[in-house]
């Protein structure tokens, strides 16, 4: 029987690493994007085209999730958004640009939990990693980014803290039930990242491993935490920096 996970943005850079590590273990993916995929990364992928904050783009999603046979047995809340205004300062920052970026994390992973626990309910399993960040565990190191072109705003640790908290409430809520929610929250991913060449640099001197993650690293921990090696786990933020946070 197949087993399917949903990954929301994946068909970026780490949606796409953490299908692939995911199909390596014989399970299929369901990417769900608003964008299509820039090249066919594997005959068994499906692309879903979905706005993850539509509550009638999720409604359509469950019923073609019937249609698909097999078990809805993983969901990955990775999709996230750099709306227009999303790198200006605080005091510029305009509400309308706020609310979006909460409305794809927060909202976005909330409709899509909301619609596969009946599922993993019904076969009493099922794992669920939420994509959190550094920027939700610790404050920004705002020196790094003097001089570049890219920052990290408040929307973004707020929204990234809250899915924290978001995978131990569900953890504690549905563990009876045989299912499991985890957080990873990863440092500065080198081939994802937007600030270029010199921002890496930077970022590496002040990194106890003196370099950036690399996407399929991350999906590496994605994919344990998916899979049954990880059944006693949940409840937890799993850290991927590189040990940027030890300081």
């Amino acid at each position: 029987m197949k087993k399917w996970v949903l990954i929301s943005g994946g068909n970026g850079v780490l949606g796409n690493s953490y299908a692939h590590a995911l199909e390596e273990d014989g399970f299929s993916v369901l990417s769900l994007d608003c964008s299509p995929p820039s090249k066919l990364e594997s005959s068994g992928r499906v692309w879903f085209e979905c706005d993850i904050t539509s509550e009638g783009d999720i409604a359509r999603l469950t019923q073609y999730l019937e249609t698909l046979g097999g078990q809805v047995y993983g969901l990955i809340n990775n999709a996230s958004c750099q709306p227009p205004g999303f790198g200006n300062e605080f005091e510029e920052y305009s509400l309308e640009t706020f609310r979006r970026v909460l409305d794809v994390n927060l909202a976005g992973s909330f409709l899509l939990t909301k619609m596969v626990i009946p599922f993993m309910k019904r076969a009493q399993s099922g794992s669920i990693v939420n994509i959190g960040s550094i920027q939700g565990v610790v404050a920004p190191t705002f020196e790094i980014y003097q001089g570049m072109n890219i920052t990290s705003p408040l929307v973004y640790a707020v929204a990234k803290a809250g899915i924290i908290h978001f995978s131990k409430w569900i953890a504690a809520k549905y563990g009876p039930l045989g299912i499991r929610c985890n957080a990873v929250s990863p440092g500065g991913v080198g081939d994802s990242q937007k600030g270029g060449s010199k921002f890496a640099e930077v970022y590496a001197s002040r990194t106890p491993l003196r370099r950036m993650a690399k996407s399929t690293e991350i999906a590496e921990v994605v994919r344990f935490l998916i899979s049954a090696k990880a059944d006693y786990l949940t409840g937890q933020n799993i850290i991927a920096d590189g040990g940027w946070t030890i300081y």
